[in-house]
């Protein structure tokens, strides 16, 4: 008789009590129905205290993760992780795991790329509310990802709500007699945290609440009538609370979390070193300027930790469409706004993607599409001044029809170079005008000298014209000119920085705009806009008319001037 083997399951945690209780609550289940279990943990952790008693099969990775270690570390931790991914390989190779259960942190980056490769399905678990780093990574590759909260800053058709998994502990409570409650009151737990996370708790709630200097305290004690405890949103440097002012004025304020400046430098000095890195183990990819992409990536976030900037790049936005009726930007109190905290007016609006009640608010999705059309052009050539945060959740849609974007964190600036060069660029591509593609490559000193013409033209082509002659509404320039981009590797051409945040902006507005009206091509409503931005920006008369509005005091004073010079020369 042949003995069948136990079905064998992975659970991959390790370090701290937040990564190895969640995966033993699964384990201990699992136990119950027969099933073998295998722990990759840490011999740093409680893995081996906390699991040693248990019936499981305990093994231990010396593989670190890249927070806290010396420069050296850092640049090698390329070469580190691809040796521990085969590690984890054989170690996969060897047990013939059924499936893997990874519980988040560095541990078990190898292990689910490891356990891709073999084609072992993997889930994921996500006890935080913001998805942690290692999880990030894996996330694509995973079959299944189950989080502990429903507001986790992650969506996708895998994704699962289901809570924290509980151990057998924890079940008991609910056969906990009432003696234990005092005077029938209901039984109260007060949850630190696992393990290490007790003190970071400990130590980090109170910051919090330090950050909130002087000022801001005095506002939310003197100003407000009411303050909401619970953010209506988070994301990775600050949450959003809503207040009600003395004055009965709803309003949104944004505060940063505690300690992000530090945290932000850290990682973008890490990302800056790894790419300086690779530029000298891959002289090739230098074309890509990946250090620079970086220097203005790391620029554009710091600069949102500074909310005084923010406050300032929504008021440059309100004053350049303070005539225009279709697009309104929330008022700011300036008198509240510091460093850490922004005061902005409550917008009480729908979504932009949120069709449903659109369509029940009677708003026309055509008319939607025509003005968020118009706005990022005019953003974009007129003012050199976009909105970069334009996903659908930060561009609301008032009762009055108006869009009203809500997040000034991201602001993207082009010079008047760059938005002849852009301009030139688009209307060429949107006329198959390839060989012009090519002049204006050159015209920007873009192109080196040993580039062929007629070569670039023709890839250019060859990556336009799948693109261009699909049915309008499906047409990307977006993505075209992340083609046009990548082309810079094989031809050699100079990427400008700028243009990176651009294209990532431009992508966001093709998707919000396909959302709203499927059958509408945003590119197509801006060809005549940008034809007529050329011609005028062209148009002899019109500079003319420009340079002298721009220099008018300084011509008025000509005859002054003249004056004075005429005295000088009488006195000698």
């Amino acid at each position: 008789m042949v003995k069948l083997e136990k079905p064998k399951v992975l659970v991959c945690a390790g370090g701290t009590g937040g990564h190895i209780f969640p995966g033993l609550a699964i384990a201990e289940k699992l136990i119950d129905q027969k099933i073998k279990i295998l722990w990759m943990g840490t011999k740093r952790g409680l893995e081996e205290k906390t699991l040693s008693n248990k019936s499981i099969s305990l093994f231990f990775s010396e593989f670190k993760g890249v927070r806290g270690l010396g420069l050296w570390r850092l640049i090698t931790f390329p070469f580190r992780l691809f040796v521990e991914v085969l590690k984890a390989f054989l170690f996969l190779l060897k047990q013939r795991p059924s499936y893997a259960i990874c519980c988040g942190g560095y541990l078990t980056v190898p292990f689910g790329l490891a356990a891709k490769i073999l084609s072992i399905p993997f889930c994921i678990i996500e006890q935080n509310a913001v998805m942690g780093t290692a999880n990030r990574v894996l996330q694509p590759f995973a079959k299944t990802i189950f989080l502990n909260f429903d507001a986790t800053t992650y969506s996708c058709y895998r994704a699962i709500s289901v809570g924290n998994p509980l151990r057998k502990e924890f079940e008991r409570l609910a056969t906990v007699p009432p003696a234990f409650s005092k005077n029938g009151e209901q039984l109260n737990i007060l949850v630190l945290g696992g393990s290490l996370g007790a003190l970071f708790l400990n130590t980090r709630l109170p910051e919090c609440f330090s950050l909130l200097q002087n000022e801001n305290k005095k506002f939310l004690q003197e100003s407000l009538a009411f303050f909401n405890d619970n953010p209506i949103a988070s994301a990775s440097v600050a949450q959003i609370h809503t207040g009600i002012l003395k004055n009965g004025e709803k309003v949104a304020i944004k505060i940063l979390k505690p300690k992000i400046h530090k945290e932000l430098f850290r990682d973008f000095t890490f990302f800056y070193w790894i790419t300086k890195f690779l530029e000298f183990c891959i002289p090739t990819i230098k074309r890509l300027k990946l250090p620079k992409n970086v220097e203005v990536l790391s620029e554009v976030s710091l600069n949102e930790l500074d909310l005084t900037l923010e406050a300032s790049a929504a008021d440059e936005l309100a004053e350049n469409f303070k005539d225009h009726h279709n697009y309104r930007v929330p008022k700011i109190y300036w008198e509240f706004t510091t460093k850490n905290m922004l005061v902005l007016e409550f917008i009480d609006g729908i979504r932009i993607d949120y069709l449903g009640p659109l369509t029940a608010s009677k708003h026309n999705a055509q008319k939607l599409t025509e003005i968020s059309t118009e706005i990022f052009f005019l953003q974009v050539f007129r003012d050199g001044c976009f909105h970069g945060a334009i996903d659908p959740g930060n561009i609301l849609i008032d009762k009055e029809g108006a869009l009203v974007p809500i997040d000034f964190g991201i602001m993207g600036r082009l010079s008047n170079n760059d938005r002849q060069f852009l301009a030139l660029l688009l209307s060429y591509l949107l006329n198959k005008n390839y060989k012009k593609v090519v002049e204006i490559h050159d015209e920007a000193n873009m192109l080196g000298k040993e580039i062929s013409h007629d070569h670039l033209s023709q890839a250019i082509r060859a990556i336009s014209t799948p693109i261009l002659n699909k049915p309008i509404g499906e047409v990307s320039l977006a993505k075209l000119l992340g083609q046009i981009l990548n082309l810079s590797k094989k031809f050699n051409i100079e990427v400008q920085p700028q243009f990176t945040l651009l294209q990532k902006t431009m992508l966001m507005a093709e998707g919000t705009t396909r959302q709203i009206n499927p059958n509408i091509n945003m590119w197509e409503l801006s060809r005549p806009l940008i034809h007529k931005w050329i011609t005028d920006t062209h148009d002899p008369f019109k500079v003319l008319e420009e340079w002298f509005h721009k220099n008018k005091i300084a011509l008025l004073k000509i005859p002054e001037i003249i004056k004075k010079i005429d005295e000088i020369l009488s006195k000698k």
